[in-house]
């Protein structure tokens, strides 16, 4: 027979665990409310936004941003940027080897030059051996200057008057050259006392006039021609002189001409006008003995005058008689000589090297050498032209001026597509390179 169960039997393999109902805390005493509100505290609170306006500002402050920046950049583009055009003017190096001549007044076809005169003057001590009387004549340069359209001739020893009513003349004729535009022509010539005696030294910027004219009645001649004289009129004297061994004053003199010269050579680059040129063999220096002066018991102070002289050739007419002369297709036009140090100049007669060349007529002289030849164009002008402008207006520009075989433009920023208004913003390069 079956076996029965009761359900107390029945029993589970491990024992059940009891659960306990959660216990309630009991609520909190007045005491313990500070403590609560700490806890409080401590948890986060929970904000709840509208995610919709929220997007609009960041959208808002991206593109306030993105503004700036773009309007930064054109701006700050715009204050940077620049316009560079390159020009590539005409040019030619010719082989020169040839003899030219000069005059000092402008004529058709030749060319001219101007003579620029300095003076020196040093002193050195020497020991003497005894004294001689002395009489000597002060000499200088003086311009002769005609107002008036002409030319005139002065012979050897024209008479020319100081305001102190001392006479001079001239050591050889000239021919003085009328006046051109208005413009008064102007030569140089070497003059001398009528008599001896320091009274006859005159200070440099002396005027004087020509008393012959008005002796016999040629006014106007009187009242067109005047002369000054640059540099002091010095070496006038008339009494005893000391005396120094030849050997010694050789030597002394040889010293302070020297010293002359150098002193002179400098001066050259810094007194002649910007727009003329020279060259160190066109150069001619004349020295002059002044009178000694007691220095002590027995020495004496010799004093040396140096008077230098070179032609001064305008650079515009310069380069262009050199082109019309070595370039065969030359058809006018201002072209300089870019490097004149390149030519060697030498006298077709070596003894004007040592000779007052203001009283010559012409000069003749040889120039060897290979000179950059360069045609001028006013890039003042073509700026100008070009001013606010399209970029493309280049070509169209350059064919006005002579002398120009290319040009290239490069404007910054890159969206600029025209000329500055105004031309001075407007940089011009030059360039001896092929153009593109």
């Amino acid at each position: 027979m079956a076996q029965k169960w009761n359900l107390q039997d029945i029993r589970p393999a491990q024992p059940r665990t009891k659960r306990v109902p959660p216990r309630m805390s009991p609520p909190p005493q007045a005491a313990d409310a500070p403590e609560l509100r700490e806890r409080r505290e401590d948890i986060p609170s929970v904000v709840i936004t509208d995610g919709t306006k929220r997007d609009k500002k960041h959208l808002y402050i991206v593109i306030a941003v993105f503004v700036l920046i773009v309007g930064g950049a054109v701006s700050l583009s715009a204050l940077l940027g620049k316009t560079e055009l390159t020009i590539y003017p005409e040019f030619r190096d010719p082989n020169i080897s040839a003899e030219f001549t000069a005059y000092p007044d402008k004529r058709e076809d030749a060319l001219s030059y101007e003579i620029i005169t300095l003076e020196e003057t040093s002193e050195s001590q020497v020991k003497a051996s005894g004294q001689v009387t002395v009489e000597e004549q002060a000499t200088g340069m003086i311009e002769i200057i005609k107002t008036t359209p002409g030319a005139e001739r002065l012979i050897k020893n024209t008479r020319f008057k100081a305001p102190n009513g001392l006479i001079y003349r001239i050591e050889e004729s000239v021919v003085v050259p009328g006046s051109i535009n208005n413009i008064p022509g102007t030569i140089m010539a070497s003059a001398f006392a009528d008599d001896v005696g320091e009274e006859y030294n005159l200070p440099a910027d002396t005027s004087f006039t020509v008393p012959g004219f008005e002796e016999n009645g040629f006014t106007d001649l009187f009242n067109a021609i005047k002369a000054v004289n640059r540099a002091p009129f010095t070496g006038g004297f008339s009494g005893p002189q000391f005396q120094i061994d030849d050997n010694e004053l050789s030597t002394a003199r040889q010293a302070l001409q020297i010293k002359l010269r150098d002193a002179l050579l400098t001066r050259i680059e810094s007194e002649k006008p910007s727009d003329f040129i020279f060259f160190p063999g066109a150069i001619s220096i004349t020295y002059n003995q002044l009178p000694a002066v007691e220095y002590g018991n027995d020495l004496v102070t010799i004093r040396e005058q140096a008077i230098l002289q070179v032609p001064l050739f305008a650079k515009s007419q310069f380069g262009s008689f050199l082109a019309g002369e070595a370039v065969a297709t030359y058809d006018g036009g201002p072209v300089r000589v870019d490097d004149p140090s390149l030519l060697t100049f030498s006298y077709s007669n070596p003894a004007i090297s040592s000779m007052v060349i203001a009283n010559e007529p012409s000069l003749t002289f040889t120039l060897n050498g290979r000179p950059l030849l360069i045609w001028e164009y006013d890039s003042p002008a073509l700026a100008r032209d070009l001013a606010g402008l399209p970029k493309t207006a280049i070509n169209n520009a350059i064919s006005a001026y002579t002398g120009i075989e290319g040009a290239r433009v490069r404007i910054t920023p890159f969206w600029q597509r025209n000329f500055p208004e105004n031309p001075d913003e407007i940089i011009i390069i030059e360039s001896l390179e092929q153009p593109e």
